[in-house]
């Protein structure tokens, strides 16, 4: 049983089909990018795997259980974090508050205690600035809390949009570090990433998204090569 699979999934925002008949999936231990130019329906696929959109029809199944009518609270329950696009941190609380708001679902406090040191292992940054406010932290740090937050949902799945988004090109390649990182112990990857070199680099199977559809799919690597993904994404 692969552990996410879409099925011919159709969202609609009034008359707008942002999403047409999409289908993938992907295995437990994974990294998949959804690649594709602003406004090809990528985030809303995540949107809507959260739970935030409304499948017009289809189905997504996570571990072989339906999601689309599921609300969002209900959607990280079965262990799926979201790293929304532009981090939303909650700027007025600190550090840790921000990362013990992801475990909110979480009762044990021995867990989430558990949860914290793990999370200022990967991101000693973090631990450094831990009661300092969150809005008064740099974009990379922010981004940082954004995904230490997520992680402390416990989740099997981490789904990423646009983590490079504003960073400079020195804490991008930080942050990739750490999203491998995380792969490595056993959390599975989905990852919408604008810098196509990079999310084929760091990913071990795509899809690319054009109006809504998949256009193109297959081995990063042989993506990473074809002169059609060069021209319109690699800037070849």
């Amino acid at each position: 049983m692969s552990l996410l699979e879409i099925r011919d999934l159709h969202v609609s925002y009034g008359a707008i089909n942002a999403v047409q008949g999409v289908s993938f999936s992907m295995e437990k231990g994974e990294i998949v990018a959804l690649i594709g130019s602003n406004g090809a329906g990528k985030s809303t696929i995540l949107r809507t795997i959260s739970g935030l959109e409304h499948a017009k029809s289809g189905s997504i199944l996570f571990q072989g259980t339906e999601l689309t009518k599921m609300k969002p609270h209900k959607v990280v329950e079965q262990g799926i974090a979201h790293v929304p696009e532009g981090r939303r941190v909650f700027s007025k609380m600190s550090v840790t508050e921000n990362l013990t708001m992801g475990a909110n679902l979480i009762k044990d406090r021995a867990f989430i205690k558990d949860g914290l040191e793990r999370v200022f292992t990967i991101f000693p940054r973090l631990k450094e600035r831990e009661k300092q406010q969150a809005g008064t932290l740099s974009g990379g740090e922010q981004q940082m809390l954004a995904l230490g937050r997520a992680l402390m949902t416990n989740g099997s799945l981490l789904m990423l949009d646009e983590p490079s988004m504003g960073l400079a090109p020195i804490v991008v390649e930080d942050i990739f570090r750490v999203i491998r990182q995380i792969n490595e112990t056993g959390t599975s990857i989905l990852l919408i990433e604008q810098n196509a070199f990079l999310a084929l680099n760091t990913a071990s199977h795509a899809y690319v998204l054009e109006t809504g559809k998949i256009t193109m799919q297959g081995a990063s690597q042989d993506l990473l090569a074809d002169e059609r993904v060069k021209a319109a994404y690699l800037g070849a």
